[in-house]
């Protein structure tokens, strides 16, 4: 049998996968797989398991992106090679919905069961690495500041919540981004740059994909509030990369430059300060996709 190390936090999203972690072990080992669950409380315990994990075939991991995010940089950190299988349990869920990953149990584990893989470009964003978004700006530090009981009981709701309690804050942010030789300067209210192609649940990049070696900016430039109102709906329908109020570009590499002392967001985690050099890593992770 091959061994699969499950990593799952028993109090993430609407804490339902720890009253199917039997039913998940029972499907898998008829599988094929040997599941050795590990329970985790914060983000050192993901990196802790890590340590131990160099025997397994597979790592499995329930949760959300920003989970995901530190599964990943675990797996980096020790020199762990093998496939990953997620279980799309967090409050958001952006890539596991870009890959298609189903959120029902049966459904997730027959994914991990067929063995098919994919495998997937990594962001590097300084030091660190990233599967869907690394942004900055208005609004993209939300998750960090929602309370975790809030945030679990509230779903995707809290998100919103959040984001008009900040909407006070409104202010753009004067920014210097360079790619491929060429510099943009703008007052922009924030940036994102995808490996995927969603983030926040609104589908920001249609057409990207996570196996192109091309990561995708977008800025949202200074604008008065009609014109803001408008792209949104333009947001809503798919249509806000031809908007002249969006900077895109699409590159394997962006430097992106900032005087003030604005937070930044890599996967729904705090990220690194400014500057910032983001590119596509060297580095894949294969994962299983429907």
């Amino acid at each position: 049998m091959k061994k699969a190390r499950l990593i799952y936090n028993p109090y993430s999203g609407d804490r339902s996968f720890r009253n199917r972690l039997d039913a998940v072990i029972d499907r898998l080992q008829l599988a094929g797989y040997e599941v050795t669950p590990y329970r985790t409380m914060s983000i050192e315990d993901i990196y802790t398991s890590m340590k131990r994990a160099k025997d397994y075939d597979v790592i499995l991991v329930s949760g959300g992106d920003g989970t995901i995010n530190h599964v990943i940089n675990a797996m980096i950190l020790n020199e762990i090679n093998v496939p990953l299988g997620i279980f799309p349990y967090g409050t958001a869920n952006d890539f596991a919905s870009h890959l298609g990953i189903p959120r029902k149990i049966t459904e997730a584990c027959d994914v991990i069961a067929k063995g098919k893989l994919s495998e997937f470009d990594l962001g590097k964003i300084n030091d660190r690495y990233f599967i869907n978004v690394a942004a900055g700006g208005l609004l993209t530090d939300v998750s960090q500041k929602i309370d975790i009981n809030i945030k679990n009981t509230l779903g995707k709701v809290a998100y919103y919540l959040k984001g008009i309690e900040q909407l006070p804050n409104f202010r753009a942010i004067p920014i210097k981004i360079t790619c491929d030789g060429k510099t943009i300067e703008e007052n922009i209210y924030l940036f994102v740059i995808l490996n995927g192609s969603s983030a926040g649940g609104f589908k920001l990049a249609p057409d990207s994909t996570a196996n192109d070696e091309k990561l995708n900016l977008i800025a949202i430039k200074q604008s008065n509030l009609v014109e803001l109102f408008n792209l949104f709906l333009k947001m809503l329908k798919g249509e806000h990369l031809e908007s002249s109020n969006v900077i895109y570009l699409k590159s394997s590499e962006f430097k992106i430059e900032c005087d003030e002392n604005i937070e930044t967001d890599i996967d729904g985690e705090v990220g690194p300060q400014f500057p910032l050099n983001v590119r596509i890593s060297s580095k894949k992770i294969k994962i299983f996709t429907p």
